[in-house]
C-alpha cells in the first residue's frame, strides 16, 4: 500500500469564513498588548467588540467571519443610533436621551481598526469597512472657564487643610499645564524639577514629555509638598498626589474632588478635562504658539491643537463685542455722512452703482 504524502496547506488556502468572531477578538486583544498599546486603550478595544458580538447574537445574526461587513455593521450604527443612555448599565435607572454622536463615532473606528487588522493579517482578501465613514458628529464649542470662574474655584478651597492644600495644587496644576487627568495621578516625586520648573510626563503610547509649570503652580506645589502630602501607604507609592490615607488617587477621586469644588463654588460644570481646554485656550490667548502647545498638550499632530484655536478666535471675538473701542464711542450727536456729487458724471456714476445693487 502506497502512503499518500501530507498536504501542506498554505495561509492562503486555509479556511477561515468560519472562524468565530469572539475567537478574532482574542488574537486581536494579544496583538494589540504586543504592540505595546496601554491598557485602557485595549480595553476600549475589547469592549466595542464585545458590544458589536452582543448585538449580533442579541440580533440572532452570524457572528463567524464570513458573514460579517459592512452591510452588519450599517446595522449596528442604526442600532447605537437609537440606544438610550446607560441602557446596559444594571446600576442606572434614568435611560434618557440616546448615546451621543460621539460615542457612536468612537464604537465605529474601533470596528474599523478591527476590520483593517483582519485585512493585514490575511483573514480577508480586502478590507471589508474601507469605504464605511463613522457617522458625523457635531462639533461643538467648548465653552472654557472664565477668569471668574477660575478665581471663585480657587477661592472656594481651603487651603489651610491637608485635603484643601492638595485640591490646589490639583487644580492650579490642571489650569496651568493642561495635563490629563491619567497624566496628573502618574506623577511622581521624581518627575518634579521645582528649580527648572517642569514636569516630566509619561503621555499616550509611552511617550515621554517636558511640561513646564508657572511660579504659581510653584508655590502651590511647594506647599503641599512640605507641609500636606500623606505619609504614604507604603515605601513602594511614589506619586506625588495622594489621598489622606497615603493611596494614590484614582480616576474617581480626581472627578469627586471637581464635583465637590464645583458645588462648593457654584462652578457646576468644572470638570478635569475642562481645565485642559481652559489652559490650551488662555495659552494661545497669551501670545503662545500652537507648536509649543502641541508639545505641552502631548498631541502627535495638530489638528486637536487647531481646534483650541478656534476656541481662542472665538474668546478673542465676544470680548471685542464687549471692549470694541468705536461701539463704547457715543456716537449719537455725529450725523450721518453724505456724498455730494461733485458733477454730472459723479452723479452718473453713482446712479449706475445705485442700481447694480
Amino acid at each position: 500500500m502506497v502512503a499518500t504524502r501530507a498536504r501542506n496547506p498554505r495561509w492562503e488556502e486555509l479556511e477561515k469564513d468560519s472562524i468565530e468572531l469572539s475567537v478574532l477578538a482574542r488574537h486581536f486583544e494579544l496583538y494589540n498588548r504586543t504592540e505595546g498599546k496601554s491598557p485602557k486603550t485595549v480595553d476600549w478595544y475589547n469592549q466595542a467588540l464585545e458590544q458589536f458580538h452582543r448585538f449580533l447574537v442579541e440580533g440572532k445574526k452570524s457572528t463567524r467571519l464570513g458573514k460579517l461587513g459592512e452591510a452588519e455593521v450599517r446595522e449596528y450604527i442604526l442600532f447605537l443610533q437609537d440606544k438610550r443612555k446607560w441602557q446596559d448599565n444594571p446600576y442606572v435607572s434614568n435611560h434618557k436621551g440616546k448615546l451621543a454622536a460621539i460615542s457612536i463615532q468612537t464604537y465605529i473606528r474601533a470596528l474599523r481598526a478591527f476590520f483593517n487588522w483582519l485585512y493585514k493579517e490575511g483573514y480577508t482578501s480586502e478590507n471589508r469597512l474601507a469605504r464605511l465613514r463613522p457617522p458625523k458628529a457635531p462639533t461643538k464649542v467648548v465653552e472654557v472657564l472664565s477668569e471668574e470662574e477660575i478665581t471663585r474655584v480657587l477661592n472656594s478651597i481651603d487651603r489651610n487643610t491637608a485635603s484643601g492644600a492638595r485640591d490646589y495644587a490639583i487644580l492650579m496644576l490642571l489650569l496651568d499645564t493642561g495635563l490629563r487627568c491619567s497624566e496628573l495621578r502618574g506623577i511622581e516625586l521624581g518627575d518634579i524639577n521645582m528649580e527648572g520648573g517642569y514636569l516630566k510626563i509619561m503621555g499616550k503610547g509611552g511617550k515621554e514629555r517636558i511640561v513646564p509649570f508657572g511660579a504659581s503652580a510653584q508655590k502651590a506645589l511647594l506647599r503641599y509638598l512640605l507641609h500636606f502630602r500623606s505619609q504614604p501607604f507604603n515605601l513602594s507609592i511614589q506619586n506625588l498626589f495622594l489621598t489622606l490615607d497615603g493611596k494614590p488617587l484614582t480616576k474617581n477621586c480626581v472627578r469627586m474632588i471637581c464635583r465637590r469644588i464645583a458645588a462648593k463654588s457654584g462652578v457646576k460644570r468644572l470638570y478635569p478635562h475642562l481645565c485642559r481646554h481652559t489652559f490650551a485656550t488662555n495659552y494661545l490667548i497669551n501670545g503662545g504658539d500652537v507648536f509649543s502647545l502641541q508639545q505641552i498638550l502631548g498631541h502627535t499632530t495638530l489638528e486637536m491643537v487647531r481646534r483650541y484655536v478656534t476656541l481662542a478666535s472665538a474668546h478673542v471675538t465676544v470680548q471685542h463685542r464687549k471692549f470694541s473701542p468705536m461701539d463704547r464711542i457715543n456716537l449719537a450727536g455725529i450725523g450721518a455722512a453724505v456724498c455730494k456729487p461733485n458733477n454730472r458724471c459723479d452723479r452718473n456714476r453713482l446712479g449706475s452703482v445705485i442700481s447694480q445693487r
